[in-house]
């Protein structure tokens, strides 16, 4: 039905409209049609003015995934992709792949007989089509016939070879190849309009997959229309812009693997100082200090855990009254200090026994009632206790399990500088840091835990938009504790309007961890930078990777990476402007040459644009 008023609309030459052309009237089809169509060798001259070639597919990939033909559909210009699709009677099919079965069956055995070594494609060829021939004949699978055809549009010659080098240029990493309908360019016309004909005849049999994965109706495209900008899409050049609290996205989580180098320090200072513009807040656990800078430029805080000046956490902190109504403050703190402490006095694997764990429960009681602080709310505002308060209460219950034992050096020993004081720690700013780099590796994950700990009672204590980021987050999660503390926060932080964000370059400790891989199925954006080979198995297999997807994550330029969210993946490069860059990069030569850049301009008294000097990302916004 549908061809036939196609047929009517494009000038049947019979009945009533034949009549009135000849009488001078005008058809629909005059009025769409071009007023002429020069044919020529390898493309079409549409008016004098636009050029058109039809291509056909010649050579399908030999692994293909969903969605492969996106890269023709990703290209910058218009580019008109249409699919011929005939089911394929299975009988038929499976009789000639027997045959050919037996025909390389038959090569073989004569390369064997020979003393010749087999030819690989030879061998690989049969192995793949003994799986096809089976898939088909269990039922498995069943055979189509694919054509796909290309039409490329430009505005003169050179233009339209530059279109057809593109696309190409698209699929050859696929081993897929598309070829110009030499002296049947009308004929690839009409095959590539929308009238259900194909006039070329350019067949390939599939299977049932991989005719699924060829229907382009997926997207690599992502985006929400508002939010932060992450970058550009490598496929198509679009931006890539997503709002973390916006109503798209499940939640605001998002995870971030790349080996050592790979950028992903850049892209989380310059998401950073983009959410700050959008009025979100941003907290950071900085294993290298290398947002100190960021800090200063625009008006954060930049705390220091460790040294002479360390700043204070007190883990033993209440808030003054219940954040929701019936709520166990007391029994939340208690169950808190509880994974705190077994970080402490056990080594990576280890858990404390249940006995262990009970003692440890009636000695935190017993330090909050000697401090004068019950489950009363107006007890609450009382001076919280210490860790050596803590410490005394187990040396007077007898040391039991000898807890007090292995507590002594964070109250005693080399640790006690951390625990000794009230907190010190002040969260009221757009953006604050905590600076762990001078901390030691014993103590890196116990630090890491105080530093989420605080800033949840924060986020509870005072709701609004932020993003809590943890780089190195594999230190923490190679605890047990401390991974079900990540993995506790990354369910719960999306009620309290808080965006949780894993950073970290071990990637199998992260998805090893039974609870690493809990934090996996609560976020929303997924970015993989560049991967280490010898973890690319690994995340291969958690993230479904296809062989070309693994193949970028492996070759893919600094900056550069994969992006999953709202059900799409997309190659993505960071993007910053001039200003950000300078606050962003660790580059040691970028670092010296502004260095010794700001004293020329200090000198001058303005800035290479006439700026004052120093007015950083303020003055810019």
């Amino acid at each position: 039905m549908f061809y036939g008023l196609v047929k009517k609309a494009l000038g049947a030459t019979e009945g009533p409209r034949a009549g009135a052309a000849a009488r001078g009237g005008r058809s629909v089809a005059d009025l769409a049609a071009p007023t002429a169509i020069e044919i020529g060798r390898d493309h079409l001259l549409v008016e004098g003015r636009e050029r058109v070639r039809a291509c056909y597919m010649s050579a399908l990939p030999r692994h293909v995934s969903a969605g492969w033909l996106l890269p023709l559909l990703d290209m910058e210009e218009p580019v008109d992709v249409s699919l011929h699709i005939e089911p394929l009677p299975t009988g038929p099919i499976v009789r000639q792949l027997t045959r050919k079965l037996s025909e390389l069956q038959s090569s073989r055995m004569l390369d064997a007989k020979a003393g010749r070594v087999e030819e690989a494609y030879r061998m690989v060829a049969f192995e793949d089509v003994a799986r096809l021939r089976e898939a088909l004949a269990r039922g498995d699978e069943r055979a189509y016939s694919l054509r796909v055809y290309v039409l490329l549009r430009g505005k003169g010659e050179a233009d339209l070879e530059m279109r057809q080098r593109q696309a190409a240029a698209a699929l050859e990493g696929m081993l897929a190849a598309i070829r110009p309908a030499l002296y049947e360019q009308w004929q690839g016309l009409l095959s590539a309009a929308p009238l259900g004909l194909d006039y070329l005849g350019r067949r390939r049999n599939v299977d049932t997959t991989t005719l699924a994965y060829s229907f382009p109706f997926a997207s690599s495209h992502l985006g929400t229309g508002s939010g932060i900008l992450y970058g550009i899409n490598l496929q198509g050049n679009s931006l890539v812009v997503l709002d973390p609290f916006g109503r798209e996205l499940p939640n605001a989580n998002k995870v971030v693997f790349a080996k050592s180098g790979a950028g992903k320090s850049y892209f989380c200072k310059v998401e950073a100082l983009r959410a700050l513009l959008l009025g979100i807040e941003y907290y950071v656990v900085d294993p290298e200090h290398e947002y100190r800078r960021l800090c200063e430029a625009v008006g954060g805080e930049f705390i220091t855990l460790s040294g002479a000046r360390a700043a204070h956490i007190n883990p033993f902190d209440l808030p003054e009254r219940p954040l929701e109504e019936g709520e166990d403050v007391l029994a939340e703190r208690v169950a808190a200090l509880q994974g705190l402490v077994s970080l402490m006095i056990t080594t990576p694997g280890e858990v404390l026994s249940s006995r262990e764990q009970g003692a440890l429960d009636v000695a935190i009681r017993e330090t909050y009632r000697r401090a004068g602080i019950t489950r009363e709310p107006h007890t609450h505002r009382r001076p919280a206790p210490l860790l050596a308060d803590l410490y005394e209460v187990l040396r007077a219950q007898g040391n039991p399990y000898g807890l007090a034992d292995r507590l002594v050096r964070y109250v005693e020993g080399a640790y006690a500088h951390l625990f000794r004081e009230p907190t010190s720690v002040d969260l009221r700013r757009p953006l604050v840091a905590f600076g762990v780099r001078d901390l030691e590796e014993e103590l890196r994950p116990i630090v890491f835990y105080l530093i989420a700990d605080h800033v949840w009672r924060e986020v509870r204590r005072r709701p609004r938009p932020r993003i809590f980021l943890v780089d190195e987050a594999w230190t923490l999660a190679r605890h047990r504790e401390g991974a079900r503390f990540l993995s506790a926060l990354a369910r719960r932080a999306r009620k309290h309007y808080l965006g949780l964000t894993v950073v970290s370059q071990d990637v199998a400790d992260m998805l090893m961890a039974e609870e690493g891989r809990a934090v996996l199925q609560n976020v929303a954006v997924t970015f993989l930078m560049r991967q280490d080979p010898a973890v690319m198995d690994l995340v291969e297999e958690v993230f479904k990777l296809s062989p070309q997807e693994r193949q970028f994550l492996l070759s893919c330029d600094k900056g550069e990476g994969l992006m999953m969210a709202l059900g799409s993946r997309a190659a993505v490069r960071i993007v910053a402007s001039p200003q950000e860059h300078a606050l962003c990069t660790t580059d040691p030569r970028e670092l010296a040459a502004m260095q010794e850049a700001g004293r020329a301009w200090g000198r001058s008294g303005r800035g290479p644009c006439g700026e004052a000097p120093g007015r950083g990302l303020e003055g810019e916004s």
